[in-house]
This record gives structure tokens, sequence and C-alpha cells, in this order.
């Protein structure tokens, strides 16, 4: 069974991603920030992660950055999500493997993580 860890502050959104990533059969963990996020992706080694850009103790990027550059982790695919992905400019760093805008469906979130599974 495939591990996703879910990332994000908001936890209605982290529940209802959650709830539709259990539903498809996947194993969720989840963590309210990147510093937790990191704690929890070394500890369970996911097969993706899933999180937030904007968060407290911790953002996304500085988590992704801090996953690639420890050789145990480098390999975890991340979908990075964010409401501002361009002005942060997320679409230029290559450390994400993908990128979703806040607002998305729950269908086009799961073929995302289906695709990155396969």
């Amino acid at each position: 069974m495939r591990t996703i860890l879910v990332v994000d502050d908001d936890k209605a959104l982290r529940m209802v991603i959650v709830a539709a990533l259990k539903q498809k059969g996947y194993r969720t963990v989840e963590a309210e920030d990147g510093l937790q996020g990191l704690e929890k992706a070394r500890a369970q080694l996911p097969d993706l992660i899933i999180s937030d850009v904007f968060m407290d103790n911790m953002n996304g990027f500085v988590m992704v950055e801090s996953l690639k550059a420890d050789e145990v982790t480098s390999w975890i695919p991340v979908i990075m999500m964010t409401s501002a992905a361009q002005a942060a400019g997320a679409w230029e760093t290559s450390l994400a493997e993908d990128y979703i805008d806040k607002g998305f469906s729950m269908p086009e979130l799961l073929e995302k993580v289906s695709k990155i599974l396969k």
C-alpha cells in the first residue's frame, strides 16, 4: 500500500485531502507544518508528499530543500499546493515534482498523485 504524507496547516483542507486519498486506497500520514513534515517524512519514508507552501515553523520550500538535500529522502516526489505559486517563484524551481494551485478539484489532485506514483 502506497503511503502519502499530507503537510498543511489548514486542518479542514488536510482532512478533505486525506479522506479522498484513503478512499482511493492510499495510507496517509499528516503533518501541520514543514518542520513536522520533515520529521514524519524521515520517519515514515512516504511514497509521495503533498505539501502547502506557506506554513508556520517551516514553509514548504524549505522543507522540500531539506528533504532533497538528504540522500535518505531525496527520492520522494513532492506536489506543492499554493495559491501564490507564481508570485513565490515556484514555477521556476525544480525541487518539487509538480505544483497545483489551491482551488484545485479532488479529481485533479488524485490524477496528479496517480500519475506520479505509476
